[in-house]
């Protein structure tokens, strides 16, 4: 089975409880999830667990889409799930702007 890690800014404007559960079961089965504690820990996340995993999954805003990214160690593939106040990276590549549809598409994603 395929493992996947979802990194989640749990202070992002449209983070919440019932939003993140909801995230949760859309995703793939085997999907694991961290949550960030302060600024750059999604870098670190994303540098020490991309080896480990076959996807990443990050709920949050672009701040911590570009720590992710700027973190990874090589080359995985990465889904990002509008969860701040704008999402821009999400809108431009075309995601739905609700995070729980993005999160369903993550289920047969397309690569760019």
């Amino acid at each position: 089975m395929a493992r996947g890690l979802l990194i989640v800014n749990p202070y992002a404007s449209a983070v919440d409880e019932r939003r993140l559960a909801a995230v949760q079961a859309a995703l793939p089965a085997g999907t694991e999830t961290a949550l960030t504690e302060r600024q750059g820990h999604a870098r670190d996340l994303a540098r020490d667990l991309s080896g480990d995993v076959d996807a990443i999954y990050v709920l949050s805003g672009d701040g911590t889409y570009n720590e992710v990214v700027n973190g990874l160690d090589r080359d995985v593939p990465v889904g990002f799930l509008p969860g701040g106040g704008t999402s821009v990276l999400p809108r431009a590549l075309g995601l739905p702007r609700q995070p729980v549809a993005a999160a369903a598409r993550m289920r047969s994603p397309r690569r760019r």
